[in-house]
């Protein structure tokens, strides 16, 4: 289902990226100067606020369900997202004794299974639906791809050193554009939801924020 608004909101929608980011640096910045990574916590509520936002303003013809309906079967965008999403798992099973609390445990699992809902309704449903009726569909994935790698050091990096990494910058690329073609292609977010909440799971996300993990490259 096409996403059918108007010309002022679809503009919108376009730069609505820009504000997000800054509200998110602006949050970051501020708390962290007083509570150092637990900033991440204040941040991630501004962000999904800000997300969900977008998401419930702008939706207008597609409702949720629209997002998450069926997948269409396609065996190699799937298989891939499913594949990529797994690397960090790795790091799970390297640093898993860095879980030295139970508070941590939970945080992490929490953001795991928050953050990708908010995330990819956003990033690859309704800005990326808004994208492509305008551009070619490699420049809108270039487009929403783009602003989600910046999302990263411009909010969460401004705490975490993890976040800053340039490795971090090519996944994240590559995951946006593959995370993208498995929703052209499937019609759906529901793989694109697995495959991000395995990796949340497996990047170690609450410890990064905290600096209690941080890649051995950096």
């Amino acid at each position: 289902m096409r996403l059918e608004i108007s010309k002022r909101k679809r503009v919108l929608i376009l730069l609505s990226p820009i504000i997000v980011i800054l509200l998110g640096f602006i949050t970051a910045t501020v708390f962290s100067k007083f509570i150092d990574g637990w900033a991440w916590i204040p941040l991630a509520i501004m962000y999904w606020s800000s997300l969900g936002f977008c998401i419930v303003f702008f939706k207008e013809n597609k409702h949720i369900k629209d997002w998450l309906k069926k997948p269409h079967i396609s065996l190699f965008p799937i298989i891939l997202s499913l594949l990529l999403g797994m690397f960090p798992l790795s790091i799970l099973i390297m640093n898993y004794k860095l879980f030295d609390s139970v508070i941590l445990i939970v945080l992490w699992i929490l953001f795991a299974l928050i953050n990708p809902w908010f995330e990819e309704l956003y990033w690859r449903g309704i800005l990326l639906d808004a994208a492509v009726d305008w551009f070619p569909k490699w420049i809108s994935v270039l487009y929403t791809t783009i602003f989600f790698v910046l999302s990263h050091p411009f909010m969460w990096g401004v705490f975490s050193i993890a976040s800053t990494s340039y490795h971090l910058y090519i996944y994240l690329t590559v995951m946006g554009i593959v995370w993208s073609l498995t929703y052209f292609k499937t019609k759906s977010l529901r793989l694109v939801l697995l495959s991000h909440f395995i990796v949340d799971v497996g990047n170690l996300t609450v410890l990064t924020f905290l600096n209690i993990y941080v890649p051995p490259t950096m």
